[in-house]
């Protein structure tokens, strides 16, 4: 077994690095100086070449933000509280993602002053793009920085100052940063330090409401240390099941209990607080008041606050994992009692196990994914990976390493260790291609070989990887038509297609009453719908289908009084109707949409082809919401 070779001590880093930061006014420290190493040793950057800003086109980021739908919707009132209190101090603020792409970026209102600054809702900020920055070395670091003028590696970033928090989910994984950034700060880096502690505290901020939406009606605690004053960013929040399982935690409890690591899920209350969960009940009299304990290891006081979960009514029990997480509905949960999804459902169950390729087709928010976990459990691969991966949400650049995967020091700028592909991880498993319409037509090739071959070989490797997956692949998109254009490649949409399950909108689904019961009970069985409420839901069309459901009876159940959900608990956008003409509508925009992608959006072709005037074009596309896929907006 080969040991890892042993981090480069400074003046190592120094040589390596050579006279490229000679003629800047700072001192790197180590973290910076390794930062600088790995932009230039790993990623193959130069700091003065001119390189522009990636951003990613606007259906791109569309898709990028619907998939983190709900990270945004927890975060943006964290990323909201914070621009209000930096902003006219002449700082904007952005939210990323685990890949350090930009969510949602707040700017200043002197905003002309970031033009071309790249701080662009779209825009990605990994090391790997942008060198040393805050968002991108905040992640690579996992701790909070601040990235200060100078220290940025690419000499374009140089008038930014960047205080950055990396943002942990209740596993203890990334889920992104919170930044703030100026731009011109004449002062010292250490003029920064309280910046970065109010951008900290609001990112504790929005990891404990995130703690907190994901285990309400659960038992959770709020354990904090007696002998000093303590403030929300040291407060540990932990989540336990109904045998004291710890299921959850926030950044804060990782960090006390960094002994645990990963371990911490699944660990016993009593592993950390010398007392069990039944004993925590009967001394907080079932979560009414506070307790105050000995901590174990000579920790001294705790005060612990416990939230308990109300006593559900008739409500079924929740099946989970061996991990404590809740289990995803199974196929005969999916198709409720609609008899056409009943149908596909029995076909997909005669195919199981016969190495038959699935295509899910539907629109956007219509369950596709849910649909490819409950086969994958179905199947006789349910002891194997589900690996899943959205050809739409991560940048064209980073698909063929995430799908192939490569060996160690097989390019400029790789892992060290080398990085297995989803294919590989997935051996043995199921491989879910999540918008396989928007996969690069190089890659389309190379994957139609691999599923033909059933071998894969990694960049770098010497030896070819035998594979066994299932592959499911899904997509909103119309393939057929893509494959008309020559978007898609036909010999690998048969690969793919081996059976075709299309899943309808949630406004044709026969039991659409039913299925809004069923998830609100989940939600809450103690609320219930005033009358004349679902008729009102049954009714309206629901262009976000089950996903825009969900989120709708989470926020009437937020709004509801007593437990009661009236008219006025439901969001304003369900008062609007389709108008009457919606189906030949919806078709006129999609013969637009099919003539703009078969003219590469040449806007004059097009209006040429239809008779009427650009202006008159421009209009139409407006009316269908249709936009350029480089346009971003």
């Amino acid at each position: 077994m080969s040991l890892a070779p042993p981090e480069p001590s400074r003046s190592e880093l120094l040589a390596l690095i050579g006279d490229r930061f000679v003629d800047r006014a700072v001192t790197p420290e180590p973290l910076i100086l390794q930062s600088w190493y790995r932009s230039i040793a790993e990623h193959g950057l130069d700091p003065d070449r001119p390189v522009a800003a990636q951003i990613l086109p606007a259906d791109r980021i569309r898709q990028h933000q619907a998939e983190l739908e709900d990270y945004l919707m927890i975060a943006r009132q964290g990323v909201s509280g914070l621009a209000r209190r930096v902003a006219d101090a002449g700082f904007a603020v952005v939210l990323s993602d685990a890949a350090g792409v930009a969510l949602d970026v707040r700017l200043p209102p002197a905003d002309q002053a970031f033009s071309g600054s790249g701080l662009a809702i779209g825009a990605c900020w990994d090391e790997s793009v942008a060198g040393t920055n805050g968002i991108g070395t905040a992640l690579a670091a996992g701790s909070a920085l601040t990235i200060h003028r100078q220290e940025h590696f690419l000499s374009r970033h140089a008038r930014l100052s960047c205080s950055v928090a990396p943002l942990f989910d209740c596993d203890g994984r990334l889920m992104g940063c919170l930044n703030a950034t100026t731009l011109g700060a004449s002062g010292p880096k250490a003029a920064q330090s309280l910046t970065l502690q109010l951008v900290t505290l609001y990112a504790r901020m929005i990891e404990n409401a995130h703690f907190r939406q994901r285990f309400r009606g659960q038992v959770s605690l709020s354990v904090k240390p007696r002998d000093r004053i303590s403030d929300l960013a040291s407060e540990r929040l932990i989540a336990v099941d109904e045998s004291g399982a710890i299921i959850g935690a926030n950044h804060a409890a990782f960090r006390a209990y960094r002994s645990l690591g990963q371990a911490l899920l699944g660990a016993p209350i009593e592993r950390l607080l010398a007392t069990d969960l039944d004993e925590l009940l009967a001394l907080s009299d079932g979560g009414t008041r506070g307790v105050r304990i000995i901590g174990p290891h000579d920790e001294g006081p705790l005060d612990i606050g416990l939230e308990a979960a109300p006593r559900p009514v008739s409500r079924p029990a929740v099946r989970r994992t061996a991990t404590g997480s809740p289990r995803h509905p199974d196929l005969a949960q999916l198709c409720g009692d609609d008899p056409g999804l009943r149908r596909n459902v029995e076909r997909v169950r005669r195919v199981l196990d016969r190495d038959i390729p699935i295509l899910l087709t539907g629109e956007t928010g219509s369950g596709k994914e849910a649909f490819a976990r409950a086969i994958h459990a179905a199947s006789a691969r349910r002891h194997g990976a589900f690996v899943a991966l959205n050809c739409a949400a991560i940048p064209e650049s980073l698909i063929e390493s995430e799908l192939f995967g490569y060996r160690g020091g097989s390019f400029t700028g790789a892992n060290r260790k080398g990085m297995k592909g989803k294919l590989e991880l997935a051996n043995g498993g199921t491989l879910f291609l999540d918008e396989i319409g928007d996969m690069p037509a190089h890659l389309q090739t190379r994957l139609l070989r691999v599923l033909a071959e059933r071998e894969l070989l990694p960049l770098g490797a010497e030896t070819p990887v035998p594979l066994n997956v299932q592959v499911i692949s899904a997509t909103h998109q119309d393939l057929d038509g893509m494959i008309a254009s020559r978007q898609f490649r036909e010999d690998l949409f048969y690969r793919l297609n081996g059976m075709r399950l299309s899943l309808p909108p949630l406004r044709e689904r026969q039991d659409l009453g039913l299925l809004i019961e069923r998830l609100l009970h989940a939600e809450d069985a103690n609320c219930r719908l005033a009358e004349g409420v679902l008729a009102r839901l049954v009714g309206y069309h629901w262009p976000g289908n089950v996903r825009q459901l969900i989120n709708t009876l989470r926020y009437a159940v937020a709004l509801a009084d007593g437990g009661l959900i009236d008219h006025d608990c439901l969001p304003a956008e369900l008062e609007r109707r389709p108008p009457a003409s919606s189906a030949p509508t919806a078709r006129e925009g999609e013969r637009l949409h099919e003539a703009l992608r078969r003219a590469r959006w040449n806007i004059s072709e097009v209006a040429a082809e239809l008779g009427v005037a650009r202006s008159t074009l421009y209009r139409r596309m407006k009316k269908h919401g249709i936009v350029a896929p480089n346009a971003v907006g």
